[in-house]
């Protein structure tokens, strides 16, 4: 993989900040920033260090969805290329919807377009109080084809055919009350709440958030009863787990389980000295 260009990405404490950073085009997605954000994720997937990631833009703007000189370059674009474009889209945002430990969204300035997308990827979502949000495509003849399926599952049909269908910016409190958004705070609270939810994340068990995620991505496709059976499969699997031996052995000898980290402040720092290593390239 070559050197990262289009994201920065440090790690501390089991903590990993994956930073959008294209601050002069308001972090818009570029092909670049396309495979370069699939990789990361489906690398620090494999790591057994991580406990979970913050995911964030450099600059006033988190993210202003496709890059527009993208989508409309100086040469043709063939229905094969166009197709091939959307297909590692999604594969991105896959990487993300899927990764195995938290995902946390950290959102200041405004998410427009694909950036909603990366919102609805998150597992928890913290938005300064005056952040903007849009889903402009359908004015720009376009569609929001390929983020419709996350946005669908987390904010609902109605969200969509109100919003999607106007294309109006609306406002983090409007966001958190369609779902797409957890927490709304004042921007200068915005990383002291992070750091609490960090500090949540590093206390769990990292192979149950897994499953959690996992199970929670498989009941949701599936009908009542294969969902009875996934819940009580995995239910089980956990009671027997090595995870769930140490985690009760603690509750009853009043003492933090094995995997407890004991400081969200560390892993949270911009500026940390451990930097990650992903497919042989140091990142800074």
């Amino acid at each position: 993989m070559n050197a990262l260009t289009s994201i920065q990405v440090e790690s501390r404490n089991g903590m990993v900040r994956v930073m959008l950073n294209r601050p002069d085009r308001r972090n818009a997605f570029d092909q670049r920033m396309v495979d370069e954000l699939h990789d990361v994720f489906e690398e620090l997937a494999r790591d057994r260090e991580v406990r979970g990631v913050i995911l964030t833009g450099a600059g006033p703007v988190f993210c202003a969805g496709a890059d527009l000189r993208w989508l409309m370059p100086d040469r043709s674009v063939s229905m094969e290329q166009a197709q091939k474009d959307a297909e590692q889209l999604i594969d991105m945002y896959r990487a993300i919807d899927e990764f195995p430990h938290p995902v946390i969204g950290r959102i200041q300035g405004a998410a427009f377009g694909g950036g909603v997308g990366l919102l609805s990827v998150c597992d928890i979502v913290v938005a300064a109080q005056d952040a903007m949000f849009a889903l402009s495509e359908v004015r720009l003849g376009l569609v929001p084809a390929v983020i419709a399926p996350f946005l669908l599952r987390k904010a609902g049909a109605s969200f969509m055919r109100r919003f999607c269908l106007t294309g109006e910016t609306f406002s983090a409190s409007v966001a958190r009350q369609f779902n797409l958004v957890h927490d709304v705070v004042e921007p200068e609270r915005l990383d002291s709440r992070i750091g609490e939810l960090v500090e949540a994340v590093l206390g769990l068990a990292p192979e149950a958030a897994g499953h959690t995620k996992a199970l929670l991505r498989q009941i949701q496709s599936s009908q009542d009863i294969e969902r009875w059976q996934i819940s009580t499969h995995a239910n089980a699997r956990a009671r027997l787990s090595s995870e769930a031996q140490e985690g009760l052995r603690a509750f009853f000898e009043k003492r933090p389980p094995a995997w407890a980290k004991t400081s969200a402040e560390e892993a949270i720092e911009p500026r940390g000295e451990k930097s990650h290593h992903v497919a042989g390239e140091r990142i800074q």
